[in-house]
């Protein structure tokens, strides 16, 4: 037994260490499995099991096990710990260890400092990052540009965009990374135009610049112009990371745009030598399916060696827009074959595929199958789009049925869709007991009105069509124009 222990893996001892963390009461065993690995011999070997620890309570652990042996942490056994806190916020962790750095006179380590400061921004401790700061920042010697970077980016992810540019402003100095942090704040922020003065002004920029700016324009609708840069960038020197890349195809799948698009998979073709990551080849995939191109779609699909969940419900979304609703159905099982579960989701794709093709019975299915199979609970979309099936394919009394017996208040959307389906079949009687209950849920939705008094003219009953109107504008309520959405379709009602 003992050999074994000593021949064993690093990632075995740091699972004693981790159960042992997460049960107190095998913090014998997990001792005795160190100690008789030798990892308790030096500072060094408890170190280097500090740096791969998974979560702040093994750095705990370890620590605790360093005070036993009479091994006082150095300044890299603490910020080892500090930096796990990053990973998984532990505020009690985090002042627990920097509290200790203070008491054994660590703590105007630059490499502890830092760790501390971003450790606090993790736990949202903004308060006690800026006092760290404010007391450390007098000596030149103990803060570096890590230092301001994380003030900004800390102030930044705290949504104190103001504050970040006072400390980016203040620098004494700055790199490429500390432009980028600055940056990329004004980007997820949406404040193009400061991003763009900030981006147009540096120095020097690298793959993480382009990104930061091409993803803040998509983000914030600008897809035009973020294709605009992201040419900027392939007639440049940088070669692009994969976020600009998946950037530049989300940008192609808004603007709803395959030519574009294909250039973008073209280039990154080119320069990855097609080995493209899962993330990158999936939002190619439903660029694809979105824009029409469902072969290329497909094609795509056929060539990845390795797919998850966002892939096939990827593939299974583009089917389905585009004429391919059985081999989208066909889909589920194939899957399940690869070993992927669907999700709530994959049964959208289903149940829309379904639904565009007049699927009924396959839709009921599916349906079922999320509930009884699965155990997916539905949430609206799924109601819709069944209501949506049924409504139709004339089936309305079945969907006023379906949605009479869902365990959850329907949504006035459903019932307009069913007013809707109602009209179009001409179930008039139906519809105006819906459209009825309608306008008592929204009183002040004046498509709900119009749907009605259409629902009546279609039926040439025009005095009661009349009389709506005449409730609608005594009531002064504004006409408008009400959007209906059901499952992946907007019906309009004017």
């Amino acid at each position: 037994m003992g050999s074994g222990i000593l021949n064993a893996r690093p990632s075995s001892w740091l699972a004693a260490v981790a159960a042992a963390a997460a049960k107190p009461a095998s913090f014998p065993s997990a001792h005795v499995v160190l100690l008789t690995s030798g990892h308790l011999s030096s500072r060094a070997s408890v170190n280097s099991l500090l740096r791969a620890a998974p979560f702040p309570s093994a750095c705990a652990l370890l620590l605790r096990l360093l005070h036993l042996h009479r091994l006082l942490p150095d300044h890299i056994s603490l910020s080892f710990s500090l930096h796990s806190c990053t990973r998984v916020p532990s505020h009690q962790l985090t002042s627990l260890v920097h509290s200790l750095a203070v008491r054994l006179g660590h703590c105007r380590d630059v490499y502890v400092v830092n760790a501390a400061v971003s450790s606090y921004f993790t736990a949202s401790d903004v308060a006690s990052a800026d006092r760290l700061f404010a007391e450390i920042s007098r000596s030149k010697d103990v803060t570096d540009v890590v230092t301001w970077t994380t003030m900004v980016t800390g102030h930044a992810n705290a949504g104190n965009l103001r504050r970040a540019r006072w400390f980016f402003e203040a620098m004494p100095e700055r790199n490429v990374v500390s432009w980028n942090a600055m940056l990329g704040a004004y980007a997820r922020a949406g404040r193009l135009s400061e991003a763009r003065k900030l981006f147009d002004a540096m120095p020097d920029r690298n793959a993480a610049t382009w990104s930061s700016m091409i993803n803040g324009l998509v983000h914030s609708g600008h897809c035009e112009e973020a294709l605009r840069v992201f040419g900027d960038i392939v007639g440049s020197c940088v070669v692009p990371n994969e976020a600009a890349l998946v950037s530049a195809v989300s940008a192609c799948t808004q603007l709803r745009s395959a030519e574009h698009g294909a250039w973008v998979h073209a280039y990154a073709e080119r320069k990855l030598h097609g080995a493209m990551s899962i993330t990158l080849a999936t939002a190619i995939v439903d660029m694809y399916g979105k824009c029409g191109s469902i072969h290329n779609a497909v094609r795509v699909f056929a060539a990845m060696p390795v797919r998850n969940i966002y892939s096939w419900n990827s593939m299974i979304a583009g089917l389905a827009m585009n004429g391919g609703e059985r081999q989208a159905l066909s889909l589920l099982w194939k899957m399940q074959m690869a070993g992927i579960r669907p999700n709530d989701i994959t049964f959208i794709g289903l149940l829309s595929a379904c639904s565009h093709s007049g699927l009924v019975s396959e839709g009921r299915r599916v349906f079922d199958s999320m509930v009884e199979d699965f155990k997916i609970q539905p949430v609206p979309e799924h109601y819709g789009i069944m209501v949506d099936l049924l409504g139709r394919s004339g089936r309305v009394r079945e969907a006023v049925y379906f949605v009479k017996s869902m365990p959850v208040e329907p949504h006035p959307g459903l019932w307009g869709a069913l007013a809707s389906a109602c009209k179009m079949h001409g179930e008039v009687e139906l519809g105006e007991e819906v459209a009825k209950m309608l306008i008592e849920l929204e009183p002040r939705h004046g498509s709900r009105y119009i749907l009605l008094s259409n629902l009546y003219g279609s039926a040439n009953r025009w005095d009661d069509m009349a009389t709506v109107r005449e409730l609608l504008k005594r009531r002064k309520v504004p006409k408008g124009t009400g959007n209906t959405v059901v499952g992946n379709d907007i019906q309009q009602t004017e």
